[in-house]
């Protein structure tokens, strides 16, 4: 709170928009209120991949975030894991390595592609899990791990994906549009999850999982635009990072 206050204090944003606008016009870099993109002012084949990708978006987080929060309850009453916080941790350790190199890897096959093997992946690790027992369930730990990799596959270049479609000062909104449909399956799904967990099996949380990622392969295949423009040259814009 005491950083929001210090930032809301010393941080002029009405003086540095103003500024920005004064610097766009000498430059000749000043949007037209034509040319200002709207989700519904997009022509029709850019709509639709919006459209997919946001329904994307929400259906892999419907798999991805169903098993990161029913897991605590799988792992030690179908595997007999001791800890259930260890598969949790090598994801998120095997994500973190991967964001870099998969940014890298972006640039030269695409955004789209490279989701669609993130999915691949994904969908290929929950699966998996279904079949294994209190005596295989060391196997967890691996899976994990590519369930990290693929996670930070899809994760990388989603986002990107959306605000590709969006220009100049519309990528706040095209920001919103993301975030509330991650949000929406982010709260949607322990419910919805717990919920078949309960009146069937425990064992249903992967299948589950498994085939909302699969959904996602579907819509995002039949995405047409949002992809990557040209190869970028520094490793930081990648991650479509503003160097300036």
């Amino acid at each position: 709170m005491l950083i929001l206050v210090f930032f809301l204090w010393r941080v002029n944003e009405p003086k540095l928009v103003k500024e920005r606008e004064a610097l766009d016009q000498k430059f000749g870099l000043s949007e037209d209120l034509d040319d200002v993109h709207d989700m519904h002012e997009l022509p029709k084949d850019k709509k639709l991949s919006l459209y997919l990708i946001l329904i994307s978006v929400f259906l892999w987080f419907m798999g991805y975030n169903a098993v990161m929060t029913k897991v605590s309850d799988y792992a030690p009453k179908i595997l007999q894991l001791p800890s259930f916080t260890l598969p949790l941790l090598v994801a998120n350790v095997t994500a973190i390595i991967a964001f870099i190199p998969i940014g890298i890897l972006s640039t030269k096959f695409g955004r789209r592609k490279t989701i669609l093997a993130g999915i691949v992946l994904l969908t290929l690790c929950f699966g998996s899990v279904f079949f294994l027992t209190k005596d295989t369930g060391w196997i967890m730990f691996i899976v994990f791990g590519l369930t990290g990799i693929g996670w930070a596959t899809i994760n990388v270049n989603s986002y990107p994906m959306v605000v590709e479609l969006a220009k100049g000062s519309n990528v706040g909104k095209y920001t919103g549009y993301y975030y509330t449909f991650s949000m929406a399956a982010q709260i949607l799904t322990p419910i919805l999850s717990g919920f078949l967990m309960d009146s069937i099996h425990q064992k249903a949380l992967f299948p589950y999982a498994t085939f909302f990622v699969a959904i996602a392969f579907v819509t995002m295949f039949f995405t047409k635009h949002g992809d990557s423009k040209a190869e970028k040259k520094s490793i930081l814009e990648n991650f479509d990072v503003d160097m300036d």
